[in-house]
């Protein structure tokens, strides 16, 4: 025999014996040959199967009704989801609220590891400023942008007080929550981990005002930075809530949320944030930032 047939045959079995291994270590459990053994398997489940389509680089996520609408990904953990999303093309993904929080948060967060918008799939409002009033919108969202960056320059000692004392106290010095932005859209939304007022131990000191003044939203200014909040805007919606939310109120998930807005004044009625998308202007802005901060 040869020494390239020889080095050829050394080569096969090698590679046979790590396929081998390799097909040994799979966990097969949680993989079905048909959507009708995974019906006949889950038909008790708690959660909604997958229907899954791809559709113009967009993955849209549905509820199943019938066993053959039932994609297989619907038994596969959370490992095999995370690889099948890494290599699927589509860029966007839009979900249904109905498949819960755990398993929306699943998904925002493999989204956000391979790059991917993922979006709360629902009813489209056309009625927003934006809209109406494309030019003036432009106007806000620019000044949104130059005085979010001037703020965060002006207030970087803040920042970093209380990053300081945070590492201090050996406490995260940022929380984040999955928030419902504009047109449904899934962000996370930074805050500062400061602690309870009850918590007199280890409270921060009040001389730098934090507690009254709202100090643990300063980090949300680099939301509106990267597009995803206003300054002025509608309340701050998070997933947990968002999924409860009454289907007449389904269509303020479109509108772009704010640090501040309506619902802070004290004169606020109970349809103030309706009344602030229908009738906005960018004095009733203005007028919402100083009434907020004075």
């Amino acid at each position: 025999m040869s020494t390239s047939q020889t080095f050829f045959n050394t080569w096969y079995l090698t590679i046979h014996t790590v396929k081998e291994k390799l097909l040994e270590s799979v966990n097969w459990d949680c993989q079905l040959t048909s959507t009708e053994e995974y019906a006949s398997k889950h038909s008790g489940q708690i959660y909604p199967s997958y229907k899954i389509k791809l559709r113009l680089g967009q993955l849209l996520v549905r509820q199943a009704n019938i066993a053959e609408e039932i994609h297989l990904l619907s038994s596969r953990n959370e490992q095999f989801l995370a690889e099948w999303l890494q290599y699927c093309s589509a860029g966007l993904v839009r979900i249904d609220p109905v498949f819960g929080e755990c398993k929306l948060k699943t998904w925002a967060k493999l989204c956000k590891r391979f790059d991917k918008k993922i979006f709360l799939w629902i009813p489209r409002n056309r009625e927003l400023p934006e809209y109406r009033h494309p030019i003036r919108w432009l106007v806000k969202r620019s000044l949104d942008w130059i005085i979010a960056f001037v703020l965060l320059i002006i207030l970087s000692p803040v920042f970093g007080a209380i990053a300081l004392k945070s590492i201090y106290l050996k406490k995260p010095i940022f929380t984040e929550q999955w928030c419902v932005g504009k047109q449904g859209k899934l962000f996370q939304i930074y805050n500062f981990q400061l602690q309870h007022p009850n918590d007199s131990s280890k409270q921060l000191p009040r001389k730098f005002g934090m507690l009254p003044y709202k100090l643990e939203k300063l980090p949300q200014l680099f939301n509106v930075l990267k597009g995803e909040m206003s300054l002025v805007g509608r309340r701050q919606t998070m997933l947990h809530d968002a999924i409860k939310i009454s289907p007449e109120n389904k269509n303020l998930l479109n509108a772009l949320p704010g640090i501040t807005g309506a619902w802070q004044l004290k004169d606020k009625t109970d349809n103030c944030e309706q009344n602030y998308i229908k009738y906005w202007s960018l004095s009733q802005d203005l007028k919402i930032l100083l009434l907020t901060i004075f």
